[in-house]
């Protein structure tokens, strides 16, 4: 089970990571509509996610400056007057850190630990690791295809699930870590 729950996790990593590769930082801002969320706050959003559960209910400590975790707990509307709290680098960098942590995390812990409440839980949770892990899988998924559909508004299209094998994404993130190791510094 819990090979198979982070694997399913992984892949889920990596198409939110594909699916932003060789975009402008302007793509990043683009809205389909008013009070719709753009790129760059479902990336937030995606590492706050992560943050909350495998720092905060797992393991007691969110990376996140509060400020950081609320304007990305809830959606562009909840928002709309406030300054976007990060540059679109580290922003991403962010993104990573968290994904990276989280990853060592699951892969340390005792797999009979995936039955059980995170070591954290408030008690307001009834959700076991493995079904956080689950949901965030979903979730992940979820926001790709949105940013699926504002890469298509953007005539920039493109096509997810990929990377099921493992071998194809350690092949294809070994790509997209040169690409954003060289492009990075243009994301201000």
């Amino acid at each position: 089970m819990k090979d198979f729950a982070i694997d399913t996790f992984d892949i889920a990593e990596w198409n939110v990571l594909r699916s932003i590769m060789r975009l402008k930082p302007k793509d990043l801002e683009y809205q389909i509509k008013p009070n719709f969320n753009p790129i760059r706050w479902i990336i937030g959003h995606l590492a706050w996610h992560m943050d909350h559960i495998f720092n905060y209910l797992c393991q007691g400590e969110m990376r996140l400056a509060p400020e950081i975790q609320e304007y990305f707990a809830s959606g562009v509307g909840a928002n709309h007057e406030r300054k976007f709290p990060l540059s679109y680098k580290e922003l991403i960098d962010t993104f990573l850190e968290i994904s990276k942590t989280s990853f060592e995390y699951l892969h340390n812990l005792p797999e009979e630990k995936f039955s059980e409440l995170p070591e954290n839980n408030t008690g307001s949770k009834t959700e076991t690791v493995a079904e956080c892990l689950q949901r965030i899988s979903l979730h992940f998924l979820g926001h790709t295809g949105q940013i699926y559909l504002i890469k298509k508004e953007l005539g920039k299209g493109g096509y997810f699930v990929t990377g099921v094998k493992k071998k194809q994404r350690e092949d294809s993130r070994a790509k997209w870590l040169k690409w954003w190791n060289e492009n990075k510094e243009s994301y201000v």
